[in-house]
């Protein structure tokens, strides 16, 4: 893996440097760095025969005018779920405007407001955000009966896949930008979208891609978590030892020197030790468990207990149980008193999730009526639990393989591929260890990223971080062959 040297901040937790073109504007307003753009939303028939579309997908576009065309790169955006509209990252992260919060992480009370975004990628790249069938505003259309047609074939992996290419496709030619540098960004399960896009978009839609970047990406990896499982249990270790330190219970730190040394350990010490459990002497057994729980902060006893594997679920209820609190899956640098403490496996106070949801709805309802215009009595779904529990997931596509194979086959492609420090439900090293195994071919390696910031699954929620990443993914776009 390519390490490119860059003078960072005292916060300086990217484990894989770019190395940039440019640095980001701190001192100016949000009005003088973000360029002149125009806004707009509609929606886009998409469908297997172009001439019989048979669904439209909503989207919102931010386009700056009088750019060339030729050289202005333009990004398509998605979140995952799958269930969830794309309105996470249009207004908390990337979009030109942005909720308004204190920036430490925390969420702003109800109603929300929307203000400037001086982070926004506009600043580099024309926007596409993007919500699949089932979220947002997109539908199936109507057939020859005048009934909504069947959504389920796009509740399906290739199904939800070949939609958003179709959209891509239809939309460069109607836009006119077949010509302009391509990229694709998506968060969670749209990342794993990405990640199978790479190839996709190529070997079915010539659409050959500039850059990829997967946000906190949940990919395909045939990993258990089970009373034998060794590769799932050791990538979460760096996770939760940087967790556990967020809240002085870890002996590593949370720095970028800690985090090498937590994965050091996860690969030699723990793994090791994990794998020849069975074998070890009582003595050797207790000397084990100790050290785990100095790492990740978890006692002893119940590391004996789970054979040295402690799962999100019952790491968020443990952690802090002494205290009364659970963490937030989503975000485990941020805690919850916890009203049911008997139950050490809670999941419902994922705040980042479920809470996150309604902060967003209602100034984004505003917006995209009143600002960009676009007018209807259909509800909205920014996360559409229904659509996530219908969806067949059963798929061979969006695996470490397809981004190996597609940086191995377009050498005009690079990808980024970031998470937050504290984000238990895709800790960042299993991305960087699954992906680091499958990108084998010569120069595909130095075109791989990787990046960890302060924060869970949406570190963006942190301005500091939201900042620290635009500037990344700028340098990431700018960056020449």
């Amino acid at each position: 893996m390519m390490i490119l040297p860059r003078i960072k901040k005292a916060l300086g937790t990217f484990l894989m440097l770019v190395c940039l073109a440019a640095s980001w504007p701190a001192s100016t307003t949000a009005q003088e760095a973000l360029p002149d753009y125009k806004a707009s939303a509609g929606m886009l028939p998409v469908g297997a025969d172009p001439e019989r579309p048979d669904a439209e997908l909503f989207h919102v576009d931010y386009i700056v005018e009088g750019a060339d065309p030729a050289t202005r790169p333009v990004t398509f955006v998605w979140n995952g779920g799958p269930g969830g509209a794309s309105i996470f990252l249009h207004l908390a992260a990337i979009g030109p405007m942005t909720i308004a919060t204190a920036g430490d992480g925390s969420f702003p009370p109800v109603p929300a407001r929307l203000e400037p975004n001086p982070d926004s990628w506009i600043s580099f790249t024309d926007l596409v955000f993007i919500d699949p069938v089932g979220t947002g505003y997109s539908r199936t259309l109507p057939g020859a009966d005048g009934a909504l047609g069947d959504p389920m074939p796009y509740y399906t992996t290739m199904g939800d896949l070949d939609s958003l290419a179709q959209f891509i496709r239809q939309w460069l030619t109607v836009n006119n930008r077949w010509g302009s540098p391509k990229a694709i960004a998506g968060e969670s399960y749209g990342g794993m979208r990405v990640a199978a896009l790479t190839r996709i978009l190529a070997e079915q839609y010539s659409i050959n891609l500039n850059r990829a970047v997967m946000i906190s990406p949940e990919l395909n990896v045939d990993a258990s978590f089970d009373s034998y499982s060794l590769m799932f249990p050791m990538t979460q270790i760096p996770t939760q030892a940087a967790v556990a330190s967020s809240h002085g219970r870890g002996g590593f730190g949370t720095d970028a020197a800690a985090q090498a040394a937590t994965e050091d350990y996860a690969l030699n010490e723990y793994l090791t030790g994990l794998a020849s459990l069975g074998r070890m002497t009582p003595e050797e057994q207790t000397a084990f468990f100790a050290r785990l729980s100095e790492v990740i902060g978890i006692e002893p006893a119940l590391l004996a207990r789970n054979n040295g594997r402690i799962d999100q679920l019952l790491y968020a209820g443990s952690l802090l149980a002494v205290e009364g609190l659970v963490l937030d899956r989503y975000d485990g640098g941020q805690a919850s008193d916890n009203p049911r403490p008997q139950d050490p496996g809670i999941g419902v106070l994922d705040r980042s999730l479920t809470v996150l949801t309604g902060i967003l709805l209602s100034p984004f309802m505003d917006y995209v009526r009143t600002d960009l215009g676009y007018v209807t009595d259909r509800a909205y779904y920014p996360l559409n639990l229904a659509v996530n529990a219908a969806f067949d997931r059963a798929s061979t596509v969006g695996t470490p393989d397809d981004v190996g194979i597609a940086l191995a086959q377009n050498t005009d492609l690079k990808v980024l591929v970031v998470h937050g420090t504290y984000d238990m439900v895709t800790p960042y090293f299993m991305s960087r260890y699954v992906l680091e195994q499958a990108t084998r071919a010569e120069g595909a390696r130095e075109r791989l990223y990787f990046g960890v910031y302060p924060g869970g699954h949406m570190f963006y929620l942190r301005k500091a971080s939201r900042a620290e990443f635009a500037a990344d993914v700028r340098g990431f776009f700018e960056m020449t062959p």
